[in-house]
């Protein structure tokens, strides 16, 4: 925050707001934004060069009122009761459509393209901040004609560090494929994009790294439980790059004319991202399901092993429990008990009958 600490408004203005939009969906004068209580937002002008440097909020709305430049302002309000982000955001004037979006609870949130008169809206699902955590997370971008506005109301824990990873990522050199809105919303999509791709490549790194154990050191190197956790991490991506894949699509076949050539001839790009990202998990799936295969095929086979030794032992020990039994009878007249050497004989039979039927059970291959 540090950083950022210019573009940082926070809930201390006590000036009341003007509507960001006017019933037309033109941008109106004297403009400002009140944030709310522990409301954070943060304005950036677009440079020439495609570089975003810190301005104030009036600065942001005005100057995009004018005309002469392009803004990015990033909106996170943190959860909060859906009235209260309600109430204030008509006070922004936004279509009514795009109020009853943005007031949702998090949780409600899904992944859609709304193309307005003068705007887009986009909905589209990311990676919380850790990007095992079951949460699910997702963000709003309204791309006006010489504004972004970025839009957030889930958990600070799941997505508060992402502002400053895509502010970093859209400041380096050459990111924004045009230094307009619209080059600011496709280098926002491509940051996410990226994101979802990176975590999946590790991932399958790491399911590259299980398949050589595998093969090298035998299915046993590899734990069955590595391999459902892999499973369980790699099913959320899918989802994630599913829902990408489709905003991305129908954000294609909604942006129009206004847009700037270069913005645009990103599109395909980006629909070629997600798309690849989307079958990459799909391919990884499978991987995964014919390593499951493999570790739970091994399983069954040691089962199998240990049911064979004990009808092995079974076997073994079913006639000379036989002849325990008989000769353990007590009856008067039993010659064998009257005989010399009667009992180390009994003990030479029970041992020569053990060793062969262990050797006939070896070469039938139950020890195999």
């Amino acid at each position: 925050e540090k950083q950022h600490s210019s573009a940082t408004e926070e809930s201390s203005h006590s000036n009341e707001g003007t509507p960001l939009l006017s019933r037309e969906g033109s941008l109106m004068s004297d403009l400002s934004i009140t944030p709310l209580p522990g409301m954070r937002i943060r304005c950036h002008l677009i440079g020439k060069g495609g570089g975003l440097s810190n301005c104030s909020t009036n600065d942001a709305l005005n100057g995009a009122k004018s005309g002469r430049h392009h803004y990015w302002v990033d909106i996170d309000a943190d959860p909060r009761h859906a009235l209260e982000v309600r109430e204030w955001l008509q006070k922004l004037n936004l279509p009514t459509f795009v109020i009853d979006v943005l007031s949702e609870p998090p949780e409600l949130w899904a992944s859609q393209v709304i193309p307005l008169d003068k705007a887009v809206l986009a909905v589209i699902r990311t990676l919380p901040e850790e990007p095992d955590s079951d949460e699910i997370a997702h963000l709003a971008a309204l791309g006006l004609r010489n504004m972004l506005i970025t839009f957030t109301s889930c958990q600070r824990s799941e997505t508060g560090a992402l502002y400053d990873l895509a502010f970093q990522r859209m400041n380096a050199t050459e990111r924004l494929p045009a230094a307009t809105s619209d080059g600011a919303l496709i280098a926002w999509l491509r940051f996410h994009l990226d994101r979802t791709s990176q975590v999946l490549r590790a991932l399958r790194h790491s399911v590259v790294s299980m398949d050589s154990s595998m093969d090298r050191d035998g299915v046993h190197s590899v734990q069955l439980e590595e391999i459902i956790l892999a499973k369980d991490q790699l099913l959320r991506l899918l989802s994630v790059a599913e829902e990408q894949s489709e905003c991305i699509e129908s954000l294609s076949a909604a942006f129009d004319s206004s847009s700037s050539f270069r913005a645009s001839a990103s599109l395909p790009i980006l629909l070629a991202k997600a798309g690849s990202t989307e079958r990459t998990a799909i391919r990884l799936e499978k991987n995964l399901s014919d390593l499951r295969e493999r570790s739970e095929g091994f399983e069954h086979q040691m089962t199998n092993r240990r049911l064979a030794v004990l009808t092995v032992v079974s076997a073994v020990f079913m006639p000379l429990t036989l002849f325990t039994g008989i000769w353990g009878m007590n009856f008067q007249n039993m010659p064998e008990l009257s005989k010399p050497y009667a009992y180390p004989l009994a003990l030479s039979f029970m041992i020569v009958l053990a060793i062969i039927m262990i050797c006939y059970f070896r070469r039938a291959g139950w020890f195999d």
